[in-house]
């Protein structure tokens, strides 16, 4: 759900970059968009995060041919996900589904959080952007929490996202608090280190400062210190980050 930056890959031929198998591609995914799940934001220890195929790889025509054998293991074609995430996506075909997507689409500016840590659409969208937004949602399920009918135990996503919710809400009060209890680096640190950026980013959303943090990263005195690794900044207005769309 976090906007993020994937950079164009090239090959030496000057076409699309090919890994001789996708899971190769996991280390530079990492090192891109940082071990979270590109669709639910979740936190992942790095040998249990999936490279996942945007378009699927093992969808078949009818004839029985692989759709998207030819970009199976192209650079452009990858995300990263959790388990869940990426089961539940399976083999629905992207391209007639067309969802917004987070490497393409700000989808925060659309999606908000709610008690007891489900999701719901923003009240004043509409139109291709609500449509689009719905087909994000189901197509990883990210509304799934007890009471939903495809909801399974073995699903984990929300109460996740229920327990960095109450984390931040924590950091919060402590930071609202007189005199102050925490700082900005204890929040950014807790942040990286729970994950589900949406979580903190409305939590905090009355303290721009603390976003500046979360977005663009905190300046030490040697270097910036980035907290979710790429984050698209251009989503975010640069002086009170509000969400922009994206494109």
């Amino acid at each position: 759900m976090r906007p993020v930056v994937k950079s164009k890959k090239v090959g030496r031929d000057n076409l699309p970059l090919k890994y001789p198998t996708y899971t190769e591609a996991k280390p530079d995914l990492i090192s891109e968009l940082g071990d979270y799940c590109s669709y639910c934001e979740k936190k992942v220890n790095r040998s249990s995060l999936h490279v996942e195929h945007i378009y699927p790889k093992g969808l078949q025509d009818n004839s029985g041919e692989l759709l998207y054998k030819d970009i199976e293991n192209q650079w452009d074609n990858f995300l990263l996900a959790c388990s869940n995430c990426n089961s539940i996506k399976g083999l629905e075909d992207t391209a007639l589904i067309n969802p917004y997507l987070p490497h393409i689409n700000n989808l925060v500016h659309f999606i908000e959080l709610k008690e007891g840590g489900s999701i719901r659409i923003k009240r004043d969208v509409g139109g291709v952007d609500l449509i689009r937004t719905k087909a994000f949602i189901g197509l990883v399920g990210l509304d799934r929490v007890p009471g939903h009918p495809s909801y399974s135990k073995s699903d984990d996503r929300w109460e996740y996202r229920l327990e960095a919710k109450e984390k931040a809400d924590r950091l919060w009060n402590k930071y609202i608090s007189t005199p102050r209890q925490t700082d900005i680096e204890n929040i950014a640190a807790l942040a990286r280190e729970v994950g589900f950026f949406s979580v903190w980013y409305y939590r905090f959303l009355d303290h721009p400062e603390v976003l500046q943090a979360l977005i663009d990263g905190i300046m030490l005195p040697t270097e910036r210190e980035v907290v979710f690794q790429g984050t698209d900044t251009n989503s975010f207005q640069p002086t009170n980050y509000t969400t922009l769309p994206r494109p």
